[in-house]
């Protein structure tokens, strides 16, 4: 089932110099009235499965692939709320490097765009913070590194107060026989960025969407009823059949 055979069609008054009378109409295609995936089922992570885009695959190529037909591409394209496949669907490598050459100079395009963290782990390996975060270049992060400190520290590191104590160091931070840190062993402070030029910007942009989601297979038959039942017009002033309905008389004068 191809998607426009299934698109309602609309008689559309005539607008052609030709015409014979106000009363004349063409038959086009209702591009106004179009399907989508239901929220809900947005929502089930089971109703789709994850595809990466390759090379230069297209839409028809995917659908040829996943379910068997080049005629499904209109499922691959709602499954991921695509409306304009030019600027929604990956550029080959030809068709990016066309794109950045219209739009930036060489030069431009080792310019910052924005600086992005770097991921950050302490010693045992916990995140600390994600990379991709969009910061400032002088972004910089402090955090106490447990480990660092247990093996930084001597036993000279290490104060036990009794209850009659009324002062302490100023760099101890808690007291009663508990570990403390002394002389700021084990605080790390780190500028975890990188810079994001231009053409990197560019480019991640176009490789992300190469990452979708598709409607799996058990599903496609109830999309295919439900875009013909979508698709199908209910009985009204402008009915004509199922599939067709009559537009709005638009012009005011006719001839005499």
């Amino acid at each position: 089932m191809t998607y426009f055979r299934e698109v309602s069609d609309l008689l559309y008054q005539s607008q052609q110099q030709n015409r014979n009378s106000s009363h004349d109409y063409v038959r086009v295609k209702n591009l106004f009235r179009r399907a989508k995936i239901r929220d809900d089922l947005f929502q089930n992570v089971t109703a789709f499965t994850k595809y990466i885009i390759t090379g230069e695959e297209r839409p028809e190529q995917v659908a040829e692939k996943v379910y068997g037909s080049s005629s499904y591409d209109w499922i691959v394209l709602i499954s991921n709320n695509i409306l304009n496949i030019k600027n929604e669907w990956p550029l080959s490598n030809y068709e990016f490097n066309q794109y950045i050459q219209r739009k930036y100079t060489n030069s431009e395009l080792e310019l910052p765009h924005h600086y992005e963290t770097t991921a950050v782990y302490d010693s045992k390996g916990k995140l600390i913070i994600p990379e991709g975060k969009q910061v400032d270049s002088n972004f910089s992060i402090t955090y106490f590194d447990e480990n660092i400190y247990n093996e930084s520290s001597t036993p000279n590191s290490y104060y036990t107060f009794d209850s009659n104590q009324l002062s302490f160091d100023s760099n101890e931070y808690r007291f009663n026989s508990a570990i403390s840190i002394l002389n700021n062993i084990g605080i790390v402070t780190i500028n975890p960025t990188k810079l994001i030029s231009i053409y990197e910007y560019e480019r991640n942009k176009n490789e992300a969407k190469r990452n979708i989601f598709l409607l799996r297979n058990k599903y496609l038959q109830s999309a295919i009823d439900d875009m013909k039942d979508i698709m199908s017009y209910q009985f009204s002033s402008q009915y004509v059949d199922d599939n067709t309905k009559k537009g709005e008389m638009l012009r005011v004068l006719s001839s005499r």
